[in-house]
């Protein structure tokens, strides 16, 4: 990949939310911010992805578990307030191309507020060739893998550093998340598919 960063990375620790769609993302948002990841359990054991998660320090939690929610935003507090910066997916899932509603419970690692810490919007664009080099759900990491590194040459890929979103004591979750979605769906010029329940 060959990248262009579009804006500038918010000074100090931040909380970075991402759109999602593949596992490219993880190296190209960690090149562009240093930061540590947040990513489901299973990911662990994912060929590839896994162990290019792990490498960078990713903060793995449950998935299937909304009740754990509290606890998991939590974990991620904690390693904030220690001066990592971390990063996420709101979409909660790889999602074929397609930008999904952000879910909000994971921005609650900063509400209230914690150090002055705020949160920076990243857009990727992968750019005319997207629907090649996305990671399609139901596709094994090593199949997708060998298909993206079977390409010739550079494939260029847009990463948006949008306006951080200050945090104080009136912030909500469900508001920074309806921001941040606001502002990467603008970035891309895209709009968010609003799926059923």
């Amino acid at each position: 990949m060959r990248a262009t960063i579009v804006g500038e990375r918010a000074p100090g620790t931040i909380l970075f939310a991402s759109n999602h769609q593949s596992w490219m993302d993880i190296l190209l948002i960690g090149g562009a911010t240093g930061a540590s990841f947040v990513s489901k359990e299973t990911v662990r054991n994912w060929p590839i992805a896994g162990w290019l998660a792990t490498m960078v320090g990713t903060i793995y939690i449950s998935n299937s578990d909304r009740q754990a929610a509290g606890a998991q935003a939590e974990r991620i507090r904690r390693a904030l307030h220690d001066g990592t910066s971390v990063a996420f997916f709101p979409e909660g899932r790889l999602n074929n191309g397609r930008l999904l509603p952000f879910r909000p419970a994971l921005f609650g690692a900063v509400i209230p507020p914690v150090d002055h810490i705020s949160v920076q919007p990243i857009a990727l664009d992968y750019g005319p060739h997207s629907q090649e080099l996305i990671w399609p759900s139901g596709t094994h990491a090593a199949t997708n893998a060998r298909s993206i590194f079977a390409r010739r040459g550079a494939e260029d890929v847009t990463i948006h550093l949008l306006d951080p979103i200050a945090i104080d004591e009136n912030s909500h979750r469900k508001d920074v998340a309806e921001q941040c979605e606001t502002a990467i769906a603008g970035a891309l010029e895209r709009t968010v598919d609003y799926e059923p329940a």
